[in-house]
C-alpha cells in the first residue's frame, strides 16, 4: 500500500460547482487515497454568506466567510477556485499565491481576463497554477496542449467548446424542433454549473477560446475582444437547409496561430458531414488540434456538469501532491507569451454561405451574384427555389463562395439592399474550412 501524504486544501465557493466537487471528494476520497497514498483533506470551504442554509451533511466548521481564516490555516498546500466572477476573487487568489499556495481554478471569466496576471504572479512565487477545470466538463485539453505535445508546433486549435449549445443544436437538428423548443427540456437547467444567457450567446465559449489562445499559442486576449455569435438566431429552417447541401451547423471556437497575427473566433459555422466533429453530439463536446509533428489530433468528452469538472479537479489534486512530494522541481505550466496582434473578424479569410429571401421573380439570383461578382467574390454555386418567410411566398437565392474576406463579403451585401430585392433577413454562415 502507498505511504499515505497529507494534501490540505480549501475549496472557494459552495454554489452548484462546489457543492458538486463536496459530493465527488466525499464518494472518490477513500479510493484515491488506496491507489495513491495522498489523503485529500478539506480544511476551510470560503462562502459569502455564512448564514445561507446549506446541506446538513456537510461540518458546519468547514464553513467561514474570512478569508484570513483559510489564510492562517497551517499546512494548506492548495485551494480551489469555484467562486466565479472577477471580484473579490482576484484579491482572494492574489492573497493565497502570496502565502505560497498552489491554485487550482474552474474560474472560468477571471482567467478569460486575469490570466497573464496570475501566472506571472504564481511564477513569482514559485506556486503551481492548474487552470483546466476553468474550461468546464472533463477533457484533458490543458494537459494535453502543454505536456504531451509539448514536442510539437500547434498551428490551429478548433473546439465545440459549449456543451450546451451542442445539446441545443443536436436537438434541433435531431428532432426537427425549434431552439424555443428544445429551450423548454428539462435537461438544459441540469447541464452546466449555472445556466445564464452566456450559454447561449456565445461569451462563454468566448471566455474559453480566451483561456485555451493563452494555453496552447501564449496569446493575452480577454474574452472581451474575441468576436463571439451564439446559436440564438439559428433556425430550424437553417439546419434544415445547412443538411440539404451536406453540413451540420456546430458552434465553432477557431484558433489559427498565423506568422504575424493570431486568428480567434467563435460562431455557427457549417460543417461537413463527413468531418469528424460532426460526431460530436449532445452535451459532449471535443477538441481538434493540428501540429506539425503528430499531424492532427482530437479529444473528446463531455463538456458540462459539475461531475466532470469534479474529476478534472480530483485529478489535479493529484497531480499536485505528486508534484509537492515526489518532484518538486517539477516545472510549472508556462505560459510562452506573445505579442502577437489578433485579427478583427472583418480581417478574417474563410468560405460562406448566404441566403436572401428576396422578390419572387425572374432574374433575381443573376441580379445578386452579378452584384457579388463586381464585388470580385469567386461565387462557387449559385442555387434559387421558391418558398415561405413569414408566412408569404418569397424566392430563396442560396449562394457558396470560396474564401473571402468578411469586410468584402459586408461591401457587397450594402450594395444588394439597395435593390430592394430583400423580404427578410438575410442569413450569412461561415463554412469550415480547411488550410
Amino acid at each position: 500500500m502507498p505511504e499515505r501524504k497529507k494534501i490540505s486544501f480549501a475549496l472557494l465557493g459552495f454554489g452548484k460547482l462546489g457543492q458538486g466537487f463536496y459530493k465527488a471528494w466525499m464518494a472518490k476520497k477513500e479510493k484515491i487515497k488506496d491507489q495513491t497514498g495522498f489523503d485529500l483533506v478539506l480544511q476551510k470551504i470560503l462562502v459569502k454568506n455564512g448564514n445561507f442554509k446549506r446541506p446538513h451533511n456537510v461540518d458546519k466548521n468547514l464553513f467561514t466567510t474570512d478569508i484570513k481564516d483559510i489564510l492562517k490555516t497551517p499546512g494548506l498546500k492548495v485551494a480551489i477556485d469555484a467562486i466565479g466572477n472577477i471580484e473579490p476573487t482576484f484579491s482572494i487568489i492574489k492573497k493565497l499565491i502570496s502565502k505560497k499556495i498552489n491554485i487550482i481554478s474552474a474560474n472560468r471569466v477571471l482567467l478569460a481576463t486575469k490570466m497573464h496576471e496570475i501566472s506571472d504572479l504564481a511564477n513569482k512565487n514559485q506556486i503551481h497554477f492548474l487552470t483546466e477545470p476553468s474550461l468546464g466538463g472533463g477533457i484533458p485539453v490543458s494537459v494535453t496542449l502543454q505536456r504531451d505535445l509539448i514536442a510539437n508546433k500547434i498551428t490551429e486549435l478548433r473546439g465545440i467548446v459549449s456543451g450546451v449549445s451542442n445539446f441545443l443544436l443536436s436537438e434541433m437538428t435531431e428532432k426537427e424542433i425549434s431552439l424555443q423548443e428544445v429551450l423548454k427540456s428539462r435537461e438544459v437547467p441540469k447541464m452546466a454549473e449555472s445556466i445564464s444567457i452566456v450559454d447561449y450567446e456565445g461569451s462563454d465559449a468566448a471566455m474559453k477560446v480566451a483561456i485555451l489562445a493563452a494555453t496552447a499559442f501564449g496569446v493575452d486576449i480577454s474574452y472581451l475582444r474575441i468576436y463571439a455569435e451564439g446559436v440564438s438566431n439559428v433556425t430550424l429552417q437553417d439546419i434544415k437547409w445547412a443538411g440539404q447541401f451536406g453540413y451540420e451547423i456546430k458552434l465553432l471556437a477557431i484558433m489559427r496561430d498565423h506568422d504575424d497575427c493570431f486568428e480567434a473566433r467563435v460562431h455557427p459555422t457549417l460543417v461537413p458531414k463527413k468531418h469528424a466533429m460532426v460526431s460530436v453530439k449532445g452535451k459532449y463536446n471535443a477538441y481538434y488540434i493540428k501540429t506539425d509533428l503528430l499531424g492532427e489530433y482530437m479529444v473528446y468528452g463531455l463538456g458540462v456538469g459539475t461531475n466532470p469538472t469534479s474529476s478534472l479537479i480530483l485529478r489535479d489534486l493529484v497531480e499536485l501532491g505528486n508534484r509537492i512530494y515526489n518532484n518538486p522541481r517539477r516545472q510549472r505550466f508556462q505560459f510562452n507569451w506573445n505579442d502577437k496582434r489578433v485579427l478583427d473578424i472583418e480581417e478574417i479569410k474563410t468560405a460562406y454561405y448566404l441566403r436572401f429571401p428576396c422578390i419572387d421573380r425572374p432574374g433575381v439570383m443573376g441580379e445578386v451574384t452579378t452584384i457579388i461578382g463586381t464585388h470580385k467574390i469567386n461565387i462557387l454555386s449559385a442555387h434559387a427555389e421558391v418558398g415561405k418567410y413569414n408566412g408569404e411566398t418569397v424566392g430563396y437565392v442560396h449562394i457558396f463562395l470560396g474564401k473571402t474576406f468578411e469586410r468584402e463579403i459586408n461591401e457587397a451585401l450594402d450594395s444588394i439592399k439597395k435593390l430592394q430585392l430583400i423580404q427578410g433577413d438575410i442569413k450569412i454562415f461561415r463554412i469550415l474550412d480547411d488550410e
